[in-house]
């Protein structure tokens, strides 16, 4: 029998047992519409559950019906996710006569389900009625103009929806004036996405015109729907007054540098805005470079997003010469944009002179031999950033020295990835060496390198002795079997990796093998990807069944431990008399560093 099958019977057996089990996640399951009786059952009866998983388990209309009859029942559940189970237009509207008399779900992803116009526009009737429901996935089905206009009128009457996903639909511009227009005096959604839409122009417009009435939406998302310049003037225009918005998403659209420039200028006024998202318009330098004036003043927005804009190195220039002098920025995005080494030179110089910035995505600019060398001697001496994106530079087994010295001695990067570089096995034992040493790194991409077993072998030996390292992705090379075996071996020591991702490698079922009798002993580990290693299916289904049947217990990271202990304080420490203020803070801190959280493992194939 297949250990999907065991899993999901063995979940049925707990709940009929009535055990309280308050999260039941079996998304991915072959259930079928055959299985899906079997668990409804009882969840019908159980009344501990409060979250529910069915994602991708090829429910079609009939499980959609079967999972409305416990919505009908439920009085516990609060959570229910569906997607990718095309339940077309019948299965959304026996949810939607459900959703008419349950009063406690509060959260439904129903996305990718192949749900049409018709069936859309009848869960927004629903929410006319429905008063728990603060938050609807409904991206990636069929939605159209008639749905918008329908949403529109329930987003008059509705007050307890709060974050809305309709992207990926067939919503043009009639449809968008439809929500905007509701959206003007609705005080309760505070999230809408509408990417990859085709609102064009005209909607964008009346997104613009609702934002200068709306007070309540902070995240509003808008890329790939065919807008250009005038959309981009009409939106910049509000957000000079708007102050509420927070998240702006503008990606893949047409915004040439004439709209980049409205968009500064707002900028040098706006207030409240957090996140700007501009990645794969047109904006080039000279869009580049007045957003970047902008950055000099503007003292909110934290997130930026300029890739795939053909900035080159004179954009790379403008927004370094900002971040040397920019405070509050903490990630910026510039892929792809062939800055060259010229570019990396000034990205390097903003690197070693900002005091905030923790995020940097340089990946596919090729930086080649110079421009790795000028970040790396930057990297050596920055003590703030904390994820650096390199992939797909041309950084070569040579270069990468340079980067693994930098690691040796910087003490704050945490994530690192350097896919697509070519590095080879040399670069693997460069980076080896490294990781020997560091104490901060937590997760190391090496994505397509053309890594092979030596490479492998060395980054095992490091895995022996690193105890800080929590994912390592390998996918894409070539360590096979004598690779596999090594990784296995770091597997059965290590106890602070949690994420290993080894897929195309040419593993055998030796390899694979060794892998799953080191997951058997241990305790860390809770995501596994063997994905295209074409295992056979008995060593699928026991690598499957190890990984579904025990948890990962992970112990609480220092910086969780600290908060978690400041939140009991602020949250519990109002009352003089409360348990939390009798206690000695250390005794606290010694309960939680003692703790562990069990979570669930997941293995890919």
């Amino acid at each position: 029998m297949c250990s999907r099958h065991e899993h999901v019977q063995a979940v049925v057996a707990r709940l009929n047992a009535g055990e309280h089990i308050a999260e039941v996640k079996l998304g991915g399951s072959l259930i079928g519409k055959t299985g899906i009786a079997d668990v409804v059952k009882p969840l019908k009866e159980n009344t501990h559950v409060r979250h529910v998983d069915l994602a991708s388990n090829g429910l079609n209309e009939f499980g959609a019906t079967q999972i409305a009859q416990v919505l009908k029942l439920s009085n516990g559940l609060r959570s229910l996710t569906l997607d990718d189970n095309s339940i077309k237009s019948a299965g959304a509207e026996e949810l939607a006569k459900a959703l008419h008399v349950n009063s406690h779900l509060h959260t439904l992803h129903l996305s990718c389900n192949r749900i049409d116009d018709a069936g859309c526009r009848r869960m927004a009737q629903a929410l006319t009625v429905n008063k728990t429901v603060h938050t609807l996935y409904l991206d990636r089905n069929n939605a159209g103009d008639e749905f918008g206009l329908e949403m529109g009128k329930t987003m008059l009457i509705n007050k307890t929806l709060r974050m809305l996903d309709l992207a990926d639909n067939d919503i043009q511009a009639t449809g968008a004036i439809g929500l905007a227009k509701a959206l003007c005096n609705n005080g309760t959604l505070t999230c809408l996405n509408l990417s990859r839409n085709n609102m064009g122009n005209e909607g964008a417009c009346e997104m613009a015109r609702m934002l200068k009435e709306n007070t309540t939406l902070q995240h509003l998302a808008m890329s790939w729907n065919t807008i250009s310049d005038p959309g981009a003037h009409d939106l910049a225009n509000v957000l000079k007054e708007n102050n509420t918005l927070e998240v702006l998403d503008m990606a893949d659209n047409r915004i040439s540098s004439a709209g980049a420039t409205h968009l500064a200028r707002a900028l040098d006024v706006n207030c409240g805005m957090k996140a700007l998202m501009l990645s794969g318009n047109g904006i080039a330098g000279p869009g580049a470079q007045e957003i970047a004036l902008a950055l000099h003043t503007n003292d909110t927005l934290e997130d930026l997003q300029v890739a795939w804009n053909c900035i080159v190195e004179h954009g790379a220039k403008a927004l370094a010469d900002a971040l040397c002098v920019n405070t509050r920025l903490t990630s910026l995005d510039m892929s792809a944009n062939g800055i060259g080494k010229e570019g990396a030179s000034h990205v390097a110089r903003a690197i070693a002179n900002n005091s905030t910035l923790k995020a940097l995505h340089v990946h596919g600019n090729v930086l080649k031999e110079d421009g790795p060398k000028h970040i790396a001697r930057a990297l050596a001496t920055n003590n703030v950033l904390e994820l650096l994106d390199l992939d797909g530079n041309e950084i070569g087994q040579n270069n990468i020295k340079d980067i693994a010295d930098a690691l040796k001695v910087n003490c704050c990067l945490q994530t690192l990835k350097v896919a697509r570089n070519k590095i080879n096995d040399v670069g693997a034992w460069e980076l080896a060496e490294a990781l020997k040493v560091n104490r901060t790194l937590t997760c190391l991409d090496l994505t397509r390198n053309n890594i092979e077993e030596v490479g492998a072998t060395e980054l095992h030996e490091a895995m022996h002795v690193n105890n800080t390292l929590r994912e390592l992705h390998l996918s894409y090379n070539k360590i096979k079997e004598t690779g596999a075996a090594a990784v296995a071996s770091a597997i059965g020591v290590n106890t602070t990796l949690h994420t290993l991702k080894l897929a195309d490698n040419d593993i055998s079922d030796q390899g694979a093998l060794r892998i799953a009798e080191a997951l058997a002993r241990n305790s860390t580990m809770h995501t596994v990807d063997l994905l295209g290693n074409q295992l056979s299916k008995k060593v699928e289904d026991m690598l499957d069944k190890i990984m579904r049947t025990s948890c990962a217990y992970v112990t609480i990271p220092s910086e969780f431990q600290v908060a978690l202990c400041m939140g009991l304080h602020a949250r519990l420490g109002e009352d003089a008399n409360c348990w939390i203020r009798i206690l000695d803070e250390s005794l606290v801190m010694m309960v939680i560093e003692s703790s562990t959280v069990a979570a669930s493992r997941r293995f890919h194939f």
